[in-house]
């Protein structure tokens, strides 16, 4: 199903730089500060490729994506980033400790070029939707660029061990990079370049699906991007092209190291918004109990998985005001949502907060939730959130099990934006695929 194919990395010259003054998070999680911090590291950070700075005199002729695509091919000539002279593919492990956890994981990803295949085929299967601006935005960079500088990282379902044992074999080898980052992550990579693994690699994948863990927008934008340069150029569809195929990175949903932490929603105030009226409507489908701001974030502490028979949140609407909110009677959700969704979706706590709560509720359409909504994983950011004079209200989540997102997909169903964060994030900067 999935044509999953080795391919020949750009990627830093390490006798040249150092792994760790180079490397950057993905584009989506990194804050203006985050961003003049990466800057400052390195002249050669990746972060002048994935998140080029805006400037005041920004043209059509002369921006961030012009700047991005200028600093790739001057490094290029510098000699900073080198291509493997062999296609292949790559290893990539992660070692960490989640936030708030003192046990260590080891989660392990295979880097390849991927066939981009319209979701209708079933070969990729997407479980989030996505936004218009980002989409916009990566769009621009791959056109200007024709290059992937991060990959989208998706999830495939093999039990027979012949992946986990070339994975282990290769990991005893030397390695390309080998470095930690700012959260203490530790980062290794490894080139596999000989044939028999290459053939093995790409014989097992072809006969998986692919679930999207993270980067829908990268996905569907390489997608959108492939169908219209076959447009353009006029190249029949089924001419394979380099610019078929996308940056992907490939982990297992077994792998031990497959940790997914919640997404907690921030609500900026909007129109008629009263907090007495907001609990007044939440009492309708939700036993509403006060409680300490201090024991609910101990109970919604981003990785906490509560009773998966129970639909509840926390709620802050302001520094010193909590509640836990469980609902009443999920039969009672189901008619007034009028959906005809399939059992999973109902049990999904991302769900009944999007349509039921947001929507129904507190009349907050899903046309509002891209300029209403903020996110974030980290629940000591969304308790702070909560005093800030913009914000009405901070939702805490409890995270999905990675099983509800293959179940989704199977479904043909998708989740509102931002309903899954798996830690860690997959750096940038390891590895470039250029499509030409």
């Amino acid at each position: 199903m999935a044509d999953f194919r080795p391919f020949q990395a750009w990627r830093f010259q390490s006798q040249k730089v150092r792994p760790q003054d180079v490397m950057a998070p993905p584009y989506d999680v990194i804050s203006k500060e985050e961003q003049q911090v990466l800057y400052s590291r390195s002249p050669y950070n990746c972060i002048r490729l994935i998140l080029n700075k805006e400037e005041p005199a920004d043209t059509e002729i002369n921006n961030r994506y012009t700047r991005a695509r200028d600093f790739f091919n001057a490094w290029k000539k510098e000699g900073i980033l080198i291509q493997d002279e062999k296609p292949g593919y790559y290893l990539y492990r992660q070692i960490f400790a989640c936030p708030e956890r003192r046990e260590n994981f080891t989660r392990f990803s295979l880097l390849g070029r991927l066939k981009v295949e319209p979701f209708t085929k079933g070969v990729v299967i997407p479980h989030e939707k996505t936004l218009s601006k980002p989409r916009e935005d990566r769009r621009r960079l791959l056109e200007m660029t024709g290059t992937n500088f991060s990959p989208v990282f998706c999830l495939y379902e093999n039990t027979t061990g012949e992946i986990q044992s070339i994975q282990k074999k290769i990991a005893q080898g030397p390695s390309l990079v080998d470095t930690r980052d700012d959260r203490d992550v530790r980062h290794t990579l490894w080139h596999i370049a000989q044939d028999d693994d290459v053939a093995k690699i790409h014989e097992i994948l072809s006969r998986e699906a692919l679930y999207i863990a993270d980067g829908h927008h990268r996905y569907q934008t390489a997608l959108e991007y492939a169908q219209k340069r076959h447009e353009t150029k006029n190249i029949p569809g089924d001419e394979v092209q380099p610019f078929d195929f996308v940056l992907m990175a490939l982990v297992e949903f077994e792998d031990p190291g497959l940790v997914l932490m919640a997404t907690h929603r921030i609500v900026l105030g909007f129109e008629d918004f009263r907090k007495e009226k907001a609990l007044e409507k939440l009492r309708l489908q939700f036993e509403v109990k006060s409680i300490a701001p201090k024991i609910l974030v101990k109970e919604f502490d981003g990785l906490k998985k509560g009773d998966p028979s129970v639909t509840d949140f926390g709620l802050l609407l302001g520094p010193e005001e909590a509640y836990h909110l469980i609902l009443k009677d999920p039969k009672e959700v189901k008619k007034i949502l009028g959906f005809k969704k399939p059992e999973v979706w109902y049990g999904l706590d991302v769900n009944v907060l999007a349509h039921a709560v947001f929507s129904k509720l507190w009349g907050l359409t899903e046309e509002k939730w891209e300029a209403g909504l903020r996110f974030t994983h980290a629940t000591e950011e969304a308790v702070q959130a909560a005093s800030k004079k913009e914000v009405a209200a901070v939702f805490l989540l409890r995270p999905p099990n990675v099983k509800s997102l293959k179940e989704m997909g199977q479904a043909k169903e998708l989740m509102p934006q931002k309903s899954t964060y798996f830690y860690p994030k997959l750096a940038s900067g390891l590895v470039f695929f250029q499509h030409e």
